[in-house]
């Protein structure tokens, strides 16, 4: 039930509380009796009132319940899957996005609330229905065969604004492809000393060999996920674009900890600030890490 409607049946349940005890108030003015009556019709409105509260506990159960997940939730795995192994190792390319909302990590089903799929669908990636989720899952498919990353490594060799604006000016036909990529390198000079800071790569040549590759297919493993979820597309279809990301992910990653270093750069030069970039590292150093994450229990390899 929607909120607005959730209060108005509170209104009403109470207004009719409120009658009810005005009325017997009234008759035993009226036809007399004892003070022990004036409690006999209480049970009404303790129960309408009742009502009411688990009405609205309802309505908010599913934000209490992704609070607490949040919060105390750890990797979330489900014991009774009934994917096989390789199934669930690519389950895990999204294993970024399910391990920070707690949500299942090796089974179909996340586990995430309507309300947060549909802002998560709706609201950032405008997916409201099967046509619309075919269109944004095709787009970021082709996205994830994309990459700045050797036009990143000749600015590098560069390292002149004025040299990287010629080379960007003869290389690209599009200047909207040339103004992303300028923001990209933009971005990896800028991030470049924090991501040595953190530990996520050692130097330049580190960053230009992991690439930004995990970046974008952790997001378009998730969203597919999400798009299976919400029934906009069936299960074919759900392996078919995993399939797709399992395939990019291994064309130049070997390992999760270079996955997770990926997706870092990713994140980087699409433009995060150094205090968000810090949190999600000490998230991946913990998939990497904990004995307990599925990241440490299953290979990256085929």
């Amino acid at each position: 039930m929607k909120k607005k409607n959730i209060f108005g049946l509170m209104v009403v349940m109470c207004f009719v509380a409120q009658q009810v005890e005005a009325a017997e108030r009234f008759r035993i003015r009226t036809h007399g009796g004892s003070g022990d009556g004036d409690g006999s019709y209480n049970w009404i409105f303790y129960l309408i009132f009742a009502i009411a509260i688990l009405g609205g506990l309802y309505h908010y159960m599913a934000e209490l319940k992704s609070m607490l997940r949040s919060v105390f939730g750890g990797f979330l795995l489900d014991e009774k899957t009934t994917l096989n192994k390789d199934q669930q190792r690519k389950l895990l390319l999204s294993g970024i996005y399910s391990s920070s909302l707690k949500l299942y990590m090796n089974s179909l089903k996340s586990d995430m609330t309507w309300q947060e799929r549909k802002d998560c669908l709706q609201n950032d990636w405008q997916i409201n229905d099967r046509d619309s989720a075919l269109s944004v899952l095709t787009e970021l498919k082709v996205l994830c065969t994309k990459s700045n990353i050797p036009h990143i490594a000749e600015a590098f060799k560069l390292n002149d604004q004025q040299a990287i604006d010629k080379y960007l000016s003869d290389t690209f036909m599009v200047d909207k492809d040339a103004r992303s990529c300028a923001k990209e390198i933009e971005n990896a000079f800028k991030a470049m000393p924090t991501l040595v800071k953190y530990g996520i790569v050692k130097d330049h040549n580190e960053l230009v060999r992991i690439g930004t590759d995990g970046w974008n297919i952790t997001r378009f493993a998730f969203i597919v996920r999400l798009c299976y979820d919400s029934e906009y597309i069936n299960e074919a279809e759900f392996w078919e674009f995993m399939d797709v990301a399992d395939e990019l992910a291994h064309r130049s990653l070997t390992s999760w900890e270079d996955y997770g270093k990926s997706y870092l750069i990713g994140y980087a030069l699409w433009g995060t600030s150094n205090v968000e970039l810090k949190i999600e590292s000490d998230k991946i150093k913990k998939l990497t890490t904990d004995p307990k994450s599925p990241w440490v229990t299953f290979s990256f390899a085929k």
